[in-house]
């Protein structure tokens, strides 16, 4: 398990980085290491957070704060349990927080510790696979089934999303379709538009209609082969 360790208070952060090592130690015969990584700003952590399987983060003496923080790792697609450790800012009075939120009091208890290294080895092993995208300033996660479609723009591929938004990928068709090759959901069409076939609301003669309206063109002789394939896969598609 890859663990973040993110807390502006120096010795808080050595302190939660020592109770860590010991229990990795204690670990290692039955769920294997713990490997830590300690950051004292959050720009340092969001460098490359999807590598984590867990986050402690109390930030208080700097914006964002603990939960702040949180919120942004959920805003990019960050699904791994976050535990906020409460010192100076109860983070338990904040309303509606983000899905897989702990709260452990400082100083950290090694039996408060060790049950919740517990659940997160158990939310870890079911953990959904993402898709990273990103465009010239951002990076976004998201889930397989998030993906609409993605057509080829100027010098990059734009990427539609079921929440509405858009990413520009850099690159050309190829680039994403390996990234999306691990997912077998996504078909090329065209030669230049991938199609999650989940979302294929319609096929009629050479157009694809999708489940946010887009009607998209497939190939002279893809049509019969697309209804083949998504005609079973759902209630959504309307042949």
């Amino acid at each position: 398990m890859h663990i973040a360790v993110c807390d502006d208070n120096i010795a808080d952060r050595k302190q939660t980085e020592r109770l860590l090592d010991r229990e990795s130690a204690e670990r290692i015969n039955k769920s294997g290491n713990l490997f830590v990584d300690s950051f004292g700003n959050v720009n340092a952590l969001l460098t490359a957070p999807m590598k984590y399987d867990l986050f402690f983060i109390d930030m208080t003496a700097s914006s964002p704060n603990g939960m702040e923080t949180a919120v942004k790792l959920r805003t990019i697609g960050v699904t791994s349990p976050i535990v906020l450790l409460i010192s100076s800012i109860d983070y338990r009075a904040y309303p509606n927080p983000p899905e897989s939120i702990f709260f452990l009091e400082k100083p950290i208890k090694k039996s408060s510790l060790s049950e919740l290294l517990d659940r997160a080895v158990e939310i870890c092993a079911s953990k959904p696979e993402t898709v990273e995208l990103r465009d010239e300033k951002t990076v976004r996660y998201v889930l397989p089934d998030q993906i609409l479609f993605s057509v080829l723009a100027d010098h990059a591929v734009c990427v539609h999303l079921s929440d509405g938004t858009t990413v520009n990928q850099l690159g050309d068709i190829s680039d994403i379709a390996r990234i999306l090759a691990p997912f077998d959901v996504f078909l090329i069409i065209a030669g230049k538009t991938i199609i999650n076939i989940n979302h294929v609301t319609g096929i009629k003669n050479r157009t694809v209609t999708m489940s946010d309206g887009t009607v998209l063109k497939a190939g002279l002789t893809e049509g019969k082969n697309l209804l083949r394939i998504v005609s079973g896969r759902g209630s959504r598609f309307i042949p």
